[in-house]
């Protein structure tokens, strides 16, 4: 397909719509991002309601999820009236599965993608991303997390666990380390998951303390 052209005053010209929602597949099957491209087509759908299709907007907003922790997803979902968000079933599933994701309410997450397993699984790639955002949001919580932990967040276990830990412990510099309680894994250190104490410098004028110099002094 040819490469898709948004710039010029034809921006939001009708004779755009087709290549542009043809763009949102390539992008799925691709496995490729064009945040510019699918927020001229959200503007288009907001000058044409009659026009919307929200089964491409919510291949739009989980492609922008998968994004995650850049604001991409944001930038789609404010150009979405909430009324539709409501309205259509699917999309109100997608929604809930990023302010799941968003506020770190991974089981909630997990959940939710259940209900909407065939949808998700139409997207390549989008487990694979999902699990690398909620990784990267523990390792910027925390600098040590259980395996059973692990295990619920990124809704993996046994072999399949196993052979993400190996791969994270030789790319990331994650480690497993054993202990009485079970095996515990060690994450990266950075600047947020790191306890830092801070010291306050308390400034104190030399008329604060001159009357009580006053007293100390006297008879010297």
């Amino acid at each position: 397909m040819a490469a898709v052209t948004i710039s010029g005053a034809d921006r939001y010209s009708p004779d755009k719509l087709p290549q542009l929602e043809a763009h949102v597949d390539e992008q799925v099957h691709q496995r490729t991002w064009n945040l510019d491209a699918n927020v001229t087509l959200l503007r288009f759908y907001q000058f044409s309601p009659a026009s919307v299709k929200p089964a491409v907007i919510a291949k739009i907003l989980i492609k922008a999820i998968m994004q995650l922790p850049s604001q991409d997803y944001r930038c789609c979902i404010t150009l979405l009236p909430e009324r539709l968000q409501q309205a259509d079933e699917t999309l109100y599933k997608v929604v809930q599965l990023a302010n799941a994701l968003e506020t770190s309410r991974f089981a909630d997450f997990w959940s939710a993608a259940n209900t909407c397993r065939d949808l998700l699984g139409t997207i390549p790639g989008f487990y694979e991303a999902v699990r690398g955002f909620i990784a990267y949001t523990l390792c910027t919580s925390y600098n040590r997390v259980t395996k059973r932990v692990l295990s619920d967040c990124l809704k993996l276990e046994g072999a399949t666990l196993d052979q993400y830990l190996t791969e994270k412990c030789r790319s990331a510099g994650w480690a497993i380390v054993s202990t009485p309680a079970g095996d515990v894994v060690a994450l990266p250190k950075n600047e947020y998951n790191q306890s830092v104490v801070k010291r306050n410098q308390e400034l104190i004028r030399f008329d604060q303390v001159a009357p009580m110099l006053k007293t100390i002094t006297v008879g010297f």
